[in-house]
């Protein structure tokens, strides 16, 4: 779960969904927590962005709040071969949301300069339930998000097969990248005294 310091407070506003795009690259990326973006399978043009980048969050439905244009403080990329030279060496596909994703990338996470006023209304989910649901859609984790309750913006598109022989332990791992900031994604397993996150006012 992401260490934003006000992931709720009076200026926050709860939405089924948030369309994000960085521009000038028009990289379509999912809204985690109030200052952080998880981009799956991201294109070439992420991972070595032109220029500095700007988030456009428009929050779902369409009219419910204003557009915000928010600064890019950083890029991280959670790369899939660290510590999985099998995976490697099986041709292990984790799918291509939006786009020809870049070479060993399973995803971008980018914080923002500054927090959004916009929260996504999902329920608490585990690492353990976003590995099952990486199994379930394939390794698509566009497709394994939207099961976690954040909304893809990339088309539903066939499922390709991968990660139906991993292990648990495997799939786990890579859940983990993916997890550490998704605001209401906990770690594996939960402490029993680890508060849920907020998902309603």
């Amino acid at each position: 779960m992401s260490d934003s310091s006000d992931p709720m407070d009076a200026s926050t506003a709860l939405v089924t969904a948030a369309d994000v795009t960085l521009e000038p690259i028009g990289a379509r990326a999912l809204l985690v927590d109030r200052d952080v973006l998880l981009v799956p399978d991201p294109p070439p043009l992420l991972v070595e962005p032109p220029g500095a980048l700007v988030a456009v969050i428009a929050p779902v439905p369409e009219g419910s709040g204003p557009v915000e244009r928010i600064g890019v403080a950083d890029v991280e990329h959670l790369v899939q071969g660290e510590g999985q030279d099998q995976d490697r060496e099986e041709g292990l596909d984790l799918g291509q949301g939006g786009g020809e994703p870049a070479s060993g990338v399973l995803a971008s996470v980018v914080r923002l300069s500054g927090p959004s006023r916009y929260v996504v209304r999902a329920e608490p989910a585990t690492q353990q339930r976003l590995a099952e649901a990486l199994r379930e859609e394939d390794g698509d984790l566009w497709a394994a998000m939207r099961e976690l309750g954040y909304d893809s913006p990339v088309p539903a598109r066939p499922r390709k097969a991968g990660l139906a022989t991993l292990s648990e332990d495997r799939l786990d791992a890579l859940a983990a990248g993916p997890c550490r900031v998704i605001r209401t994604c906990l770690p594996h397993p939960p402490h029993p005294d680890t508060p849920h996150p907020p998902t309603g006012p």
